[in-house]
């Protein structure tokens, strides 16, 4: 389980950068955050996430 909480400021800028860089929605952009803090793929047929490009995208 990983937990959202308000100490963790790198995940926050994060978060907050992809909103801004990216135009994406809150939880889409705590979704890439989160998976790039954890060096994990994104297996999804959303096409919004290409955006991200140090996001790891696997289309389904």
């Amino acid at each position: 389980m990983i937990d959202l909480v308000t100490n963790n400021t790198v995940l926050l800028e994060k978060i907050i950068e992809f909103r801004q860089q990216f135009r994406l929605k809150l939880p889409d952009a705590i979704i890439a955050a989160m998976a790039i803090q954890n060096s994990a793929s994104l297996v999804t047929a959303d096409q919004e996430f290409a955006k991200v490009t140090a996001l790891k995208v696997i289309n389904w």
